[in-house]
């Protein structure tokens, strides 16, 4: 079933690969017909994580990156639209004339293809196919995989397949049933699964293993316990406890050093049993659903393991924060220790993430904003520190009229690879972002190159308006200090309030770059802050107290 954690275990397994001495690549293929997620709802897909090289993609491919500290790129993750798409586009220039253009050689020949970019790149690549066994739009992608194993040879190709076992409260007992189904379902596409990684509540006892392995046809190594865990970061150190690696070297005859997962044991321990905590208030529109802000999420965990200390997220709904007044949002943030405003994309709960921006710049708490929660902090200095009543963004135009001051306007035209990009409002909203790794350029004497140590760097990106440079003076003189630019200085990617405690916000993604064995130095710094400001209100408290 869906959300059972394939894009962790793949990831996990990458860890201890990598731990074992060997090179990783990942890929995934995923059965929709979106081009891509950049259109699709946080409510349904979750965050687009974006790569060095500007696609837009899966948010397992966060996974990977996190775990192996591999980047990805636009050959790691590849939809039925993209299959389709490129079929189609090579059926119009005449690549297939005189044929029937059919699912089969097709289709299945271009997911293959997909597939054969990852050769000769790593020891190992490990191919993720999303969805569910037994989905329509997932067949195509299966019986490729049937083919890839025959053409490729068997003993270069491991098929692993992430399986559930549920566990009856009544009878107390673990159910294979559902996997035996699942195993058999798969045999009958023509796929024999080489090792099973079953999922649970709890370890898988050697019994209910041995029966699946049984049904399965493999050695009772081969099916592998995945326990549920107290923390992501302990699922590699639980997997090779229960023998996965052991299982895949065992397939292809392999042998490596056993792997240390001494580091992956720490930092689960620190991530669930902390010293102390700092609480961050993070000021979205799409809280109702974690994996809308995953990186973001997780690379504020990896800033608290860069201090040894815990981070308690506090997600805060924009739109609840639009009517509150002085005294509801002192109440609301009374127990914060910084404010963090993400990203978005449309009108709704802009005014109250503007609020939030507003209450931490006058009441020195630590603000970090990440792409819109670096333009609206633009919006609230403009309205209320430079006078600029009326101060907002054209992108919300249509929802609530022209601004007075546009101090942030749609891009119409960048620099890329391959030439300058142009876009209008008509322009299609898929794929036309300045997307992806653009260079910085910080100012000597800012925080930012404080906390990068360096002058120059690059970051990803994904958003389509900027602030509007007439306005570049009058925000200057009002002490609004534009900290980070384009190497033309013409795209403004970070600002910085002086006399601020700490008041970062930066127009790119940082969290896309964060592991948790190397945090991000922006996510440590704000961390260090939120930090910083705990220990102060500490002292306050006890002095009031005596």
């Amino acid at each position: 079933m869906s959300s059972l954690g394939k894009g962790l275990t793949a990831a996990s397994l990458g860890a201890v690969l990598q731990a074992r001495g060997f090179s990783v690549v990942h890929q995934k293929l995923d059965p929709y017909i979106n081009v891509d997620p950049g259109t699709m709802s946080p409510f349904q897909h979750g965050e687009v994580y974006v790569t060095e090289d500007g696609a837009e993609t899966d948010l397992d491919l966060g996974h990977y990156e996190r775990f192996t500290e591999v980047p990805t790129s636009k050959n790691s993750n590849f939809t039925t639209g993209q299959i389709y798409q490129s079929v189609i586009a090579k059926e119009r220039r005449g690549d297939y004339l005189g044929a029937t253009v059919q699912v089969v050689p097709h289709i299945t020949n271009e997911i293959k293809d997909c597939i054969r970019l990852n050769e000769g790149k790593a020891d190992f690549a490990l191919i993720e196919i999303g969805g569910t066994l037994g989905d329509l739009e997932s067949a195509s992608f299966f019986e490729a995989i049937r083919q890839f194993g025959f053409e490729y040879g068997f003993e270069k190709c491991l098929y692993m397949h992430l399986t559930y076992a549920p566990y009856l409260k009544a009878v107390g007992e673990v159910k294979t049933k559902p996997t035996q189904n699942s195993v058999r379902d798969l045999l009958s596409v023509g796929i024999t699964p080489n090792v099973v990684v079953v999922r649970s509540d709890e370890p898988l006892p050697d019994n209910e293993r041995e029966k699946i392995a049984m049904f399965a046809n493999l050695p009772a190594t081969h099916v592998v316990s995945c326990p549920d865990s107290d923390s992501i970061y302990r699922v590699p150190a639980t997997l090779h406890g229960h023998g996965l690696d052991v299982a895949v070297l065992d397939h292809f005859k392999l042998m490596a050093p056993g792997p240390n997962m001494q580091e992956w044991t720490r930092l689960a321990d620190l991530y669930t049993h902390p010293p102390k905590q700092v609480r961050i208030s993070v000021v979205g529109k799409y809280v109702q659903l974690g994996d809308s802000y995953k990186s973001l999420n997780e690379s504020l965990i990896h800033g608290g393991f860069g201090h040894g200390v815990g981070v308690d997220i506090d997600f805060v709904d924009a739109e609840a924060l639009e009517n509150a007044d002085d005294e509801e949002l002192a109440e609301r943030f009374a127990d914060s220790h910084g404010i963090l405003v993400p990203g978005g994309f449309g009108a709704r709960g802009t005014e109250g993430k503007i609020k939030a921006i507003q209450y931490a710049r006058e009441n020195n708490l630590p603000y970090f904003g990440i792409c819109l929660g670096m333009q609206l902090a633009v919006v609230e200095f403009a309205r209320h520190v430079a006078d600029l009543e009326g101060a907002g963004s054209t992108e919300f135009t249509q929802e609530l009229g022209a601004p007075a001051h546009p101090v942030i306007g749609l891009m119409t035209e960048w620099e890329t690879e391959a030439g300058v990009e142009q876009r209008t409002s008509e322009t299609d909203l898929g794929g036309t972002m300045r997307l992806g790794a653009y260079p910085c350029v910080f100012a000597k004497e800012s925080k930012a190159a404080e906390l990068y140590d360096s002058l120059e760097i690059q970051e990803r990106h994904r958003h389509r308006y900027e602030f509007n440079l007439v306005y570049k003076g009058q925000l200057e003189d009002a002490g609004l200090a534009f900290a980070g630019t384009s190497p033309d200085q013409t795209l403004m990617e970070v600002v910085e309030i002086k006399n601020h405690p700490w008041f970062i916000a930066v127009q790119y993604h940082p969290e896309f770059k964060s592991s948790p064995r190397h945090p991000h130095p922006l996510f440590s710094g704000f961390v260090g802050a939120a930090l910083a400001h705990q220990q102060q209100f500490n002292k306050k408290s006890s002095a009031k107290a005596a």
